[in-house]
């Protein structure tokens, strides 16, 4: 049922994460509230001020973003894991110049 977390893992999905206070109340809550595990997962980890360290000292138990922003040196590891959007956006682009379908990129799924 929508609501019940006790026992199960969560995970938390955003379009960013800038302070990455929002996110770890999130989690405090999930976890208060019975949650086995919480994961989260950004596209863009813009991670300024104390983020990386709210991150690290939250309830979390990862968090993904992509690369689509330089992280500051030194901060990929621990909690946070990175990874490449290189290789899709190479096919969109692909795709675009070669006047072929975008959507094949996604297994020829358009989305509503």
């Amino acid at each position: 049922m929508v609501g019940e977390v006790e026992g199960r893992t969560c995970v938390v999905v955003d379009d960013m994460i800038d302070t990455a206070g929002t996110i770890c109340a999130a989690a405090e809550i999930l976890k208060a509230t019975g949650a086995a595990e919480v994961l989260a997962v950004a596209t863009h980890g813009v991670l300024s001020g104390p983020a990386i360290d709210r991150l690290e000292r939250s309830a979390l138990a990862t968090v993904a973003v992509t690369d689509t922003l330089p992280l500051p040196d030194g901060h990929a590891g621990g909690k946070l894991t990175v990874l490449s959007v290189a290789t899709i956006i190479a096919d969109a682009i692909r795709a675009v110049f070669e006047d072929s379908s975008v959507s094949e990129i996604f297994g020829g799924e358009n989305q509503p």
